[in-house]
């Protein structure tokens, strides 16, 4: 069977044709999580799961109490649904994973197994899954169905965020629905957890850029963008400050040099593909972003006209000079924040008066 999404999925269900194999992995594990709950209580619905409803964890995992589970009969209900969470080939031996892909194979038309992954990480680099992972992944796909939860862009997640605080009673306008999500990452999980904070904030009114600012933290990334965007601009009180800030919240000087860095690189492809005439679209297609960092491209590209390419590069290699300084070099925390906030000072008289 094919590569599928959640919308083709769920209107099969619906339609009653269900698959007998449901493999769901991506980055996006609060999505995940939420639709395997939604699947598992469809097919096997709450006063039907004493009997027929089966979940096993990746780790240590029991390949006869599993043939067990997928041999047995519904009792009193129309199928049986067979959980497993985190499932990590690594962890399978070659004989064990040579058993499951056999059972998996030989699926009775009552046994439905879904594989779920919402605590490991299945990735050898933000988009392609390990060797071992790919290969299940693929048996999966051929005698099931495979969907990969990537993160949806911001504009997309903007709407999610207006419709779940709308059911809590709250509005929120479009422009600040976005940034919620752009400061938490595009992460369903973050964005949840704020989702709640800021509605029982609100007790019913719209929820304002000033509740955002002042109840929800922001994910990391955020930060590198607003210090990339800074020590260009030669704020230097901003940058200090947040760098504070940060260390009070012990991220270490390694951490925070990274991200500035990964913005650094943002803002540089943003100022050479408007240097080149084309959109910020156009940008994140050569440049292969996923949707949930389109966004940083956008904002980059609005920011940028202003700032000399020249001290974007330059900034960026006193940035790399930085990051590869710490990472050859044993320093403590407070040595290491100390040598951040030196090159940044260095950063602030870089490529000065070059356009």
């Amino acid at each position: 069977m094919p590569v599928s999404n959640t919308a083709n999925i769920t209107k099969d269900i619906k339609n009653g044709d269900v698959a007998s194999l449901y493999y769901f992995y991506g980055h996006d594990s609060a999505s995940i999580e939420s639709y395997t709950k939604w699947l598992i209580n469809k097919l096997c619905p709450k006063d039907a799961q004493f009997m027929n409803f089966h979940k096993f964890e990746g780790k240590g995992l029991s390949i006869p109490s599993l043939l067990d589970a997928c041999e047995a009969l519904p009792m009193f209900a129309e199928r049986v649904v067979v959980a497993i969470n985190d499932l990590k080939m690594e962890d399978l031996g070659k004989e064990d994973g040579d058993a499951l892909r056999k059972i998996l194979t030989k699926l009775s038309d009552t046994t439905t197994v879904i594989i779920y992954s919402t605590g490991v990480d299945l990735y050898k680099n933000k988009r392609s899954l390990t060797d071992k992972n790919k290969r299940f992944c693929d048996h999966c796909t051929k005698y099931g169905i495979s969907c990969e939860f990537a993160f949806k862009s911001s504009g997309e997640l903007g709407r999610s965020i207006a419709a779940a605080l709308q059911k809590k009673g709250c509005n929120i306008d479009k422009r600040n629905a976005e940034y919620l999500a752009e400061i938490c990452g595009c992460d369903s999980a973050y964005i949840k957890q704020e989702i709640e904070k800021l509605s029982a904030y609100a007790q019913g009114r719209s929820v304002t850029r000033e509740d955002i600012d002042g109840l929800c933290v922001k994910h990391i990334e955020s930060d590198g963008y607003e210090l990339a965007v800074n020590i260009l601009n030669n704020n230097a009180k901003y940058v200090y400050n947040r760098l504070f800030e940060l260390a009070k919240q012990d991220y270490d000087a390694y951490e925070i040099v990274s991200i500035i860095g990964f913005s650094l690189t943002d803002i540089y492809r943003a100022k050479l593909a408007r240097s080149a005439g084309l959109d910020y679209k156009q940008a994140c297609v050569d440049f292969n972003y996923p949707k949930n960092r389109e966004f940083a491209i956008k904002k980059a590209y609005q920011i940028c006209g202003s700032i000399s390419v020249h001290k974007i590069k330059e900034v960026l290699k006193i940035m790399s000079a930085t990051d590869l300084t710490m990472k050859t070099t044993s320093l403590d925390k407070k040595a290491a924040m100390l040598v951040l906030e030196q090159r940044i000072a260095e950063c602030f008289m870089a490529g000065n008066g070059r356009v």
